[in-house]
């Protein structure tokens, strides 16, 4: 567990180095670090994690992202280690799917685990996302919600002529 609590911060530091170096006004989303809770189907029990998503590619529209989970199930505490990629076509990100390898703390030695995903961005930060886990050859669904911190400022959100804040937007005197 501590292992994967390293890479995951070894990866955030990384994330914000290489966004530092990219510049302000790049077409790359961002790098974001986030918190999720979900629900596990197959074995009825609630699950809180958290995830970094590292774009790469052109324009961002494949993302790393490594992730943790744990699942609270009645006197025992299990979890799943995540490394995901996943891939948006459309412009501003909106539906993705994915796949990934894990490990699981859930058979009685722990297991590797594959997973197909699929989700959907909300809103900005906001997402919901079915995951399938592949598990000692049974499938487990789960579905779970996020929220996505974003480190650096893309290009869609600078101020504009329309924005309240910026300069250029018009006064309410005359």
């Amino acid at each position: 567990m501590r292992v994967w609590c390293v890479v995951l911060l070894a990866l955030c530091f990384i994330a914000v180095a290489a966004d530092a170096q990219r510049g302000r006004w790049s077409l790359k989303p961002s790098p974001q670090l986030g918190l999720r809770g979900g629900y596990d189907y197959d074995i009825d029990v609630w699950s809180a994690g958290g995830q970094a998503r590292w774009p790469f590619g052109r324009r961002g529209s494949y993302q790393l992202v490594p992730s943790g989970d744990v699942f609270f199930a009645a006197g025992a505490a299990d979890w799943q280690g995540n490394a995901d990629v996943i891939f948006s076509p459309g412009p501003r990100g909106g539906f993705y799917f994915g796949f990934g390898l894990g490990y699981s703390s859930r058979a009685v030695d722990g297991a590797r685990v594959f997973n197909r995903l699929v989700g959907l961005n909300l809103a900005r930060r906001l997402y919901m996302e079915g995951r399938w886990t592949n598990i000692a050859g049974k499938n487990i669904f789960r579905l779970a919600v996020g929220y996505n911190l974003s480190f650096g400022k893309k290009r869609d959100e600078a101020e504009s002529i329309f924005d309240a804040r910026s300069p250029l937007a018009p006064t309410g005197g005359n």
